[in-house]
Protein backbone atom coordinates (compact mmCIF):
# COMPACT_ATOMS: atom_id res chain seq x y z
CA UNK A 1 0.00 0.00 0.00
CA UNK A 2 1.44 3.62 -0.90
CA UNK A 3 0.17 7.09 0.27
CA UNK A 4 1.18 10.31 -0.72
CA UNK A 5 4.43 11.70 1.20
CA UNK A 6 5.19 15.16 1.92
CA UNK A 7 7.37 15.61 -1.15
CA UNK A 8 4.75 15.03 -3.80
CA UNK A 9 6.58 11.32 -4.09
CA UNK A 10 4.83 8.23 -2.51
CA UNK A 11 6.14 6.53 0.72
CA UNK A 12 5.40 2.54 0.63
CA UNK A 13 3.63 1.53 3.92
CA UNK A 14 4.88 -1.50 4.78
CA UNK A 15 2.59 -3.86 7.06
CA UNK A 16 4.50 -6.88 6.83
CA UNK A 17 5.94 -6.20 10.42
CA UNK A 18 9.59 -6.57 9.39
CA UNK A 19 10.89 -3.12 10.04
CA UNK A 20 10.06 -3.81 14.03
CA UNK A 21 12.15 -6.79 13.69
CA UNK A 22 14.93 -4.46 12.75
CA UNK A 23 14.18 -1.67 14.69
CA UNK A 24 13.15 -3.89 17.90
CA UNK A 25 14.38 -7.19 17.70
CA UNK A 26 13.24 -9.44 19.75
CA UNK A 27 15.97 -9.38 22.26
CA UNK A 28 14.93 -6.01 23.09
CA UNK A 29 11.30 -5.79 23.00
CA UNK A 30 11.38 -8.53 25.45
CA UNK A 31 13.63 -6.98 28.05
CA UNK A 32 10.96 -5.59 29.89
CA UNK A 33 8.30 -6.04 32.13
CA UNK A 34 5.80 -2.67 31.24
CA UNK A 35 2.91 -4.10 30.24
CA UNK A 36 1.61 -0.83 28.29
CA UNK A 37 5.05 -0.68 26.24
CA UNK A 38 4.51 -4.45 25.26
CA UNK A 39 1.09 -3.51 24.50
CA UNK A 40 2.34 -0.76 22.42
CA UNK A 41 4.85 -2.79 20.82
CA UNK A 42 2.56 -5.18 19.69
CA UNK A 43 0.13 -2.87 18.02
CA UNK A 44 3.35 -1.83 15.73
CA UNK A 45 2.84 -5.38 14.47
CA UNK A 46 0.82 -6.20 11.33
CA UNK A 47 2.08 -9.87 10.47
CA UNK A 48 1.07 -12.31 12.04
CA UNK A 49 4.52 -14.39 10.94
CA UNK A 50 6.40 -11.71 12.75
CA UNK A 51 4.57 -11.64 16.27
CA UNK A 52 5.01 -15.79 15.38
CA UNK A 53 8.98 -14.72 15.99
CA UNK A 54 8.64 -12.98 18.80
CA UNK A 55 6.72 -15.75 20.67
CA UNK A 56 9.61 -18.34 19.73
CA UNK A 57 11.95 -15.60 21.28
CA UNK A 58 10.08 -15.98 24.62
CA UNK A 59 9.26 -19.65 24.39
CA UNK A 60 12.67 -20.22 24.16
CA UNK A 61 14.59 -17.34 26.53
CA UNK A 62 12.11 -16.63 29.38
CA UNK A 63 8.85 -18.42 28.98
CA UNK A 64 6.70 -15.94 30.95
CA UNK A 65 3.57 -17.12 30.72
CA UNK A 66 1.71 -13.61 30.56
CA UNK A 67 3.88 -12.05 27.94
CA UNK A 68 3.21 -15.47 25.39
CA UNK A 69 0.05 -14.55 26.63
CA UNK A 70 0.04 -10.89 25.16
CA UNK A 71 1.58 -12.31 21.97
CA UNK A 72 -1.15 -15.12 21.28
CA UNK A 73 -3.82 -12.73 21.79
CA UNK A 74 -2.51 -10.15 18.63
CA UNK A 75 -1.36 -13.46 16.40
CA UNK A 76 -5.26 -14.43 16.92
CA UNK A 77 -6.16 -10.60 15.78
CA UNK A 78 -3.95 -10.48 12.88
CA UNK A 79 -5.51 -14.02 11.67
CA UNK A 80 -9.11 -12.44 12.19
CA UNK A 81 -8.41 -9.39 10.26
CA UNK A 82 -6.34 -11.71 7.52
CA UNK A 83 -9.64 -13.79 7.26
CA UNK A 84 -12.04 -11.18 7.16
Amino acid sequence: MSKAAPNGGEDTVDHSGDKILEDLPPERFLDTTNTRLLQAGLKCMHSRETVMQYLAYENQHENRTWIQRLLAERARELAEEESA
